[in-house]
């Protein structure tokens, strides 16, 4: 191959990173720390609440953790708080997630925050995260 083929090549690779690059700061917001209820870029993330007695939305929480796969690190049923560490799939990054639960009046409130370890924007995963864990713990509840 001819230098000035190899170089048009490398040109037009470099091109096709930019504008995908390009296309998902456009798709998806650039943060990489998302929780429930207070994240604007994703309004429609909000916190799960349930009539169900506290006890069963824990157990429940942590068993929808530890079926997704994630590294439970911690958790304390009088807190109401459990802490993971997910791993994505194509790069392993490890992101953090806290899972709070609380009493609220007659019922019980969970909130979940995904938090990526390293870099400014996250493609969304931590918001695919939060809705995969909310749908998979309705299923449990």
């Amino acid at each position: 191959m001819s230098v000035k083929k190899i170089a048009l090549g490398g040109g037009f690779l470099l091109a096709v990173l930019i504008g995908l690059m390009v296309v998902a700061a456009v798709i998806w917001p650039t943060l990489n720390d998302v929780k429930t209820g207070e994240t604007p870029e994703y309004a429609d993330l909000r916190p799960q609440q349930f009539k169900q007695p506290y006890e069963r939305v824990f157990d429940a929480a942590l068993a929808t953790a530890l079926a997704l796969g994630w590294e439970v690190t911690a958790w304390d049923r009088d807190q109401g708080e459990i802490r993971a560490v997910a791993t994505t799939r194509v790069f392993r990054f490890k992101d953090d997630v806290t899972i709070t639960i609380g009493r609220e009046g007659e019922g019980v409130v969970v909130n979940v925050r995904s938090r990526s370890r390293i870099g400014k924007g996250d493609l969304g995963t931590n918001a695919r995260r939060i809705r995969q864990f909310q749908a998979e713990l309705t299923k449990r509840i």
